[in-house]
């Protein structure tokens, strides 16, 4: 199980990552009718995504982005990024997408990152704590 988490928070890791590094404005994460997750990078109106995560690991990156968000109660939340020792805030949004739950990462460019979710390691922080894992 712990090993599973690590890979899914490197995949999570991996994706934001890329999306920081493109340039785009938000990131969409919802379940693929293929099986996996459909992850598309959003500049401004216009999308570009595939499947970026297979079906073993779907759930636990959800659950990543759900605790570390803090949505246990509410829709939108808070996590600290660290991404190229840069410290970042992403804001998550958690809605229904035909039944199913999908979070929406919104991206910022500045000091602050808006997101609705990879040398030097980059962690997702709970909103409590920076401590990287």
């Amino acid at each position: 199980m712990r090993n599973q988490r690590n890979e899914a928070l490197r995949k999570l890791e991996k994706i934001v990552d890329e999306a920081v590094d493109s340039g785009a404005t938000s990131i969409t994460i919802e379940y693929a009718k293929e099986g996996g997750l459909d992850v598309c990078f959003m500049f401004g109106n216009t999308g570009v995504g595939g499947i970026l995560v297979d079906r073993a690991l779907e759930s636990e990156v959800l659950n990543l982005i759900h605790e570390r968000a803090g949505l246990k109660d509410k829709s939108r939340g808070l996590v600290h990024w660290t991404s190229e020792g840069k410290q970042l805030e992403i804001i998550v949004e958690e809605y229904d997408n035909f039944g199913e739950v999908a979070y929406r990462l919104k991206l910022k460019k500045g000091k602050r990152i808006t997101i609705a979710p990879r040398g030097h390691h980059n962690a997702l922080c709970s909103p409590k704590t920076l401590a990287q894992e």
